[in-house]
């Protein structure tokens, strides 16, 4: 399995562009003697669909992205989990052409890019949810075990949700949440200040994984530092993965 479709791209695609199509004819017909056309069906699952997509006014950051992603997993190369973006859905994927990219005037430059996939809904995407405790302000967490992988995984995305409003979250009181694995390899870390805060009553992803293979058994530790007026609400981290 090749490292999942970016999730961290300026924009999402355009909704009128989005196309399902199955690959084949699910069918098999053959005429009888009466000349009629007898049908059966020739599969017993959903044959693979093929995706079709466009992004518009797309930044240079967000074309380096997908050319890193396509060059990592090969045109019809390497399958990658990827997220339907209007639905829980996860797709089991390859590209089946060379993403395009059409340069648009303006500030930028700018670029429509259209994709094209093929592949299956997967339901090895796994999503659980650890809950943590409201602390107190200039309360700390260090290194609590906060996931064990069950066999070899990656992990996907990993994110919060907040229970309330934090307070007192400043360029001076800062709070910084960190995910590393059992080797203190960092998988991700966000730092609230003044700009960004933390959310209220929301969900953020914390950023892009680094380090997101782990082993049968290996953990994942929670650290959350926060500053002497700092104060999170309680939160629960949501860690987005699936089975390789």
């Amino acid at each position: 399995m090749g490292k999942p479709f970016p999730r961290t791209l300026s924009r999402g695609p355009i909704p009128e562009s989005w196309r399902e199509t199955a690959l084949v004819d699910p069918t098999v017909r053959s005429g009888l003697v009466t000349g009629a056309v007898f049908t059966r069906p020739r599969f017993t699952a959903k044959p693979p669909t093929q995706i079709t997509f466009m992004y518009d006014l797309m930044v240079e950051a967000d074309k380096t992205l997908i050319d890193d992603h396509m060059d990592a997993v090969n045109v019809g190369g390497s399958e990658f989990a990827f997220r339907h973006p209007w639905s829980d859905q996860d797709w089991n994927v390859r590209y089946r052409k060379p993403v395009i990219y059409t340069v648009r005037l303006g500030d930028g430059p700018l670029y429509r890019i259209e994709v094209e996939l093929f592949g299956k809904v997967s339901n090895k995407m796994k999503q659980p949810l650890v809950q943590v405790e409201d602390l107190a302000a200039n309360a700390d967490i260090t290194n609590r075990p906060i996931f064990v992988s069950p066999q070899a995984v990656t992990i996907n995305s990993i994110g919060i949700l907040t229970e309330g409003a934090p307070a007192g979250v400043d360029d001076a009181n800062t709070v910084v949440i960190l995910v590393e694995d059992d080797a203190s390899n960092a998988l991700v870390s966000k730092t609230y200040d003044t700009s960004p805060q933390p959310p209220s009553s929301d969900y953020e992803d914390l950023g892009s994984i680094s380090n997101a293979s782990l082993v049968a058994g290996e953990h994942l530790m929670l650290s959350v530092t926060q500053g002497a007026a700092a104060d999170m609400p309680a939160f629960s981290i949501i860690i987005e993965y699936y089975v390789t």
